[in-house]
């Protein structure tokens, strides 16, 4: 969309991407909202630096002023003195040619009192050459801000597309898909925002442990087979036969006529006989004679249409997410790091496969981030930087899970809980709860960072316990519990 500034210029910012770089964009198409954004933010700063930062804008005001005085007649020679003296300091700080010898002659010593009058066609030239001046200034000085807002706007556009290649690398190397872990409409793309994803994307990277972790733990709850009965209509042909008395391919009866050549033989025989020859002519006169009754049959076929119930087998979708991550002071450190890098590798997937996913942190309070409507970065960076300190009472957080469980949305959710579970027991109404819920078909797991298991009260509430020890940084020892959860209680291991 084109604007148009004071002095009648229009420019659109992005009329003006180079082919190099729109063959980029063209490959990026998640980048669009976000350069939509910044080229309407771009003019609406054109429009404004252009009103009201002209730097000679008291040129104008004087101009304004002394137009009236110019354009009447007769014109005191002391206006144009004074609007002349006015117009060269305008050519003078706009380091134009000085014409002083034309606009402020020496005077002549003056014979009369009466006020010396100034030839009206030298006032009017004044008045245009000020006017195309002033013009001429604005409309260069408008071009060179609209140079800058270009070089700024382009150099933003090139930076912003080497960041996203940039992010490509490391989201390819993770099996992630940059357009469905940064949604760019809703947060804007810089160096300190890739740095922090490189962090964590390096350290998935690199640790095969939490990685084998996360791939297992992005399995949660793999989206059933649904096998419904489908009606539909089908066209078919149908065959049927039809008695056509005129098609004689078989006997099937007898009947009385004068076809001589169906003709019973016993009906020729009297031929034989002059005598019974004229009971012959009589029943042939009389169509009584006893013939054979042939009969074909024709074949029809017709297009019908069939309503049929096919049964059709296609995947579930899969449920949401719910996930409770530790934040307290016991956290700290590698636990914090692995907890952080499970998240943001399950929030991504969750998006990936349009499942909706609550992210609630607790220590001694909540803070929770809904990526339902999509996972801005401004949203994603807030987490990553939140520093880990306090004690830990999980109890809020899973009061608030509860009653996320109660929306339509997150019905018969899973619901991963990440901690060392150095903390009390749960109180009484909220274990209850959770039983009820597991009735609901929702899901509860556990995934403890540290090198010990979940105490007995607490491993009766979770259908899966999972265990990391950041010190060997293997997932050995949880690979039997997810053998008991992927192939389901009472395996054999």
């Amino acid at each position: 969309m084109r604007i148009t500034l004071p002095s009648g210029l229009t420019w659109d910012p992005e009329a003006e991407i180079p082919a190099r770089l729109r063959a980029r964009i063209g490959q990026k198409p998640d980048i669009t909202p976000l350069l939509e954004q910044e080229a309407a933010a771009l003019r609406m700063q054109a429009l404004r630096v252009t009103a009201d930062g002209f730097p000679f804008e008291g040129a104008e005001r004087d101009y304004a002023a002394a137009l009236p005085l110019l354009t009447t007649a007769p014109c005191p020679e002391e206006v144009v003195q004074t609007a002349g003296k006015q117009y060269l300091a305008l050519r003078q700080a706009l380091r134009l040619p000085d014409e002083k010898h034309f606009w402020q002659p020496e005077k002549k010593p003056q014979k009369t009192a009466q006020p010396e009058q100034t030839d009206r066609g030298r006032a009017t030239l004044l008045a245009e050459q000020w006017r195309r001046t002033l013009d001429q200034a604005r409309m260069e000085w408008e071009l060179e801000q609209i140079r800058q807002l270009r070089e700024s706007f382009l150099k933003w556009l090139e930076t912003t597309l080497d960041l996203l290649d940039e992010l490509q690398g490391y989201a390819d190397d993770l099996g992630l898909d940059p357009g469905i872990l940064l949604d760019l409409s809703k947060g804007s793309l810089t160096r300190q925002q890739i740095d922090q994803f490189r962090r964590w994307a390096g350290y998935l990277r690199s640790d095969p442990g939490v990685r084998s972790l996360c791939d297992m733990l992005g399995r949660l709850r793999q989206a059933e087979q649904i096998t419904r009965m489908e009606r539909a209509m089908i066209s078919r042909t149908v065959e049927s036969h039809h008695a056509d008395p005129h098609a004689r391919e078989e006997i099937v009866g007898i009947r009385l006529s004068r076809d001589i050549e169906h003709a019973l033989p016993e009906e020729l025989a009297l031929l034989s006989d002059p005598d019974t020859a004229l009971l012959f002519d009589l029943k042939f006169v009389e169509a009584r004679l006893m013939c054979f009754d042939m009969q074909g049959l024709q074949g029809i076929r017709q297009q019908q249409e069939v309503e049929e119930e096919n049964p059709v087998t296609e995947d579930g979708t899969m449920g949401p997410m719910i996930l409770c991550i530790d934040t307290s002071g016991s956290m700290a450190g590698s636990p914090e790091t692995i907890a952080k890098a499970v998240a943001l590798f399950l929030a991504s997937k969750a998006r990936e496969q349009k499942r909706a996913c609550h992210l609630i942190t607790f220590s001694t309070d909540i803070r929770t981030f809904d990526f339902s409507e999509g996972m801005g970065m401004d949203a994603l960076l807030d987490f990553l930087a939140l520093s880990f300190h306090g004690g830990t009472d999980a109890g809020p957080a899973l009061s608030h899970a509860l009653k996320t469980l109660e929306t339509d949305t997150f019905q018969a959710a899973d619901v991963l809980m990440i901690s060392d579970f150095v903390m009390a027991g749960l109180p009484g109404p909220t274990q209850t709860a959770i039983s009820t819920q597991r009735t609901r078909k929702t899901r509860f797991y556990a995934l403890t960072i540290g090198n010990h298991m979940l105490q007995t009260p607490l491993r009766t509430l979770f259908d899966a316990e999972w265990i990391y020890d950041p010190d060997k940084r293997s997932v050995q020892a949880l690979t039997q519990i997810a053998d008991i959860f992927l192939k389901g209680p009472g395996s054999d291991l």
